[in-house]
């Protein structure tokens, strides 16, 4: 009879007391309640367990979390976060089939490397066995959370939320492929506080902050490269090269790579880029070429005669007359009073 309404232990016992008494009637109740098939099956669910939180792995890239977000618009995300460093990927896909996030997978893993051990849920994608023999061939170790239990993958889920709101917060500054791309440099380059040493995912991940649109609030000049004097010194021995320089209106022969043309065309240096690069006049046209790919040339009869005319100097000059006057040597002339210097007779 007491059962019958199932109201709950603390009512049934407050009930059961309004109208009898007997030893130990809380454990009966208790047991009653315990035993009970629909009390069990609507019960609430139990305290909570206490926090295993994962282990910080010790390298970058040893431990990643996979997931999915979408889709959008008929684009899902594959997102993939660095446990150690919280560097995130995020990879639009339009599939979402094990092949396809294998093609991705394996591109990740040729930028940076294996990992050690991959978090997912119970995605199709990440069940299948064509995923199981990636990881097996690979030595990775495949971690799966329990399914409806998105906690167990917290690292992807909380990146997911944050990466869904900001995305929808620049919903309406341009294409979402542009938003993605400006989320993911602030956000690889804000520091984190689960990150090793609070710092920002890029200094954990590949050791550096990322030049973004706020350095130029503190605009720096780069220090000059050194030039690599011993790699210098290799390449010229070895190929018997030879220092090159033209100045601004040298003419030049310059390579010419267009089809069925010669392969060098009459040209004029208009400017130099650096120590190797030079504008150059073709027909008409400014090519850009190394020093490797001209050579001086002499000038032409018509450009020869236009130069002339530039400075105004005559075609055919007067020639000059090879004759000379010759003229007597003067006579020395004798001082009466100048010093003899014959030497004397003894």
């Amino acid at each position: 009879m007491l059962p019958e309404g199932h109201p709950g232990m603390n009512r049934m016992k407050a009930l059961a007391r309004s109208h009898v008494f007997w030893t130990k009637i809380n454990e009966d109740l208790e047991k009653l309640v315990h035993t009970c098939t629909a009390c069990q099956e609507a019960a609430k669910s139990p305290v909570k367990n206490t926090l295993c939180s994962w282990s910080r792995p010790d390298a970058p890239w040893s431990r990643i979390h996979i997931d999915f977000a979408g889709p959008t618009d008929g684009i899902s995300y594959l997102v993939v976060v660095d446990a150690f460093s919280k560097w995130p990927e995020v990879i639009p896909m339009t599939s979402t089939t094990s092949t396809a996030t294998l093609r991705e997978l394996r591109h990740l893993c040729a930028q940076f490397e294996l990992p050690q051990v991959i978090v997912s849920d119970n995605g199709f994608q990440f069940t299948s066995a064509e995923f199981q023999d990636f990881c097996r061939s690979n030595g990775i170790k495949h971690v799966r959370s329990p399914p409806f239990h998105p906690q167990s993958n917290g690292q992807a889920e909380r990146f997911v939320d944050t990466f869904k709101r900001s995305i929808g917060k620049m919903k309406n500054n341009g294409p979402t492929v542009d938003a993605l791309h400006t989320f993911l440099l602030i956000y690889r380059n804000t520091p984190c506080t689960a990150s090793p040493d609070g710092r920002s995912p890029a200094e954990n991940f590949i050791g550096r902050r990322l030049r973004s649109t706020l350095d130029l609030l503190k605009p720096s000049h780069a220090p000059e490269a050194r030039p690599d004097i011993v790699m210098e010194e290799q390449f010229n021995r070895r190929h018997g090269a030879k220092p090159k320089k033209f100045e601004p209106d040298d003419l030049v022969s310059a390579r010419d790579f267009r089809t069925g043309q010669c392969k060098w065309s009459p040209g004029r240096i208009l400017r130099r880029h650096g120590q190797t690069l030079y504008d150059v006049l073709v027909q008409g046209c400014i090519w850009k070429r190394h020093a490797n790919q001209l050579r001086p040339r002499a000038a032409s009869s018509e450009e020869a005669r236009n130069l002339m005319d530039a400075f105004d100097l005559p075609l055919n000059p007067t020639p000059v007359s090879l004759s000379r006057t010759l003229t007597p040597p003067l006579s020395p002339m004798i001082d009466p009073y100048a010093k003899s210097y014959r030497s004397r007779q003894s």
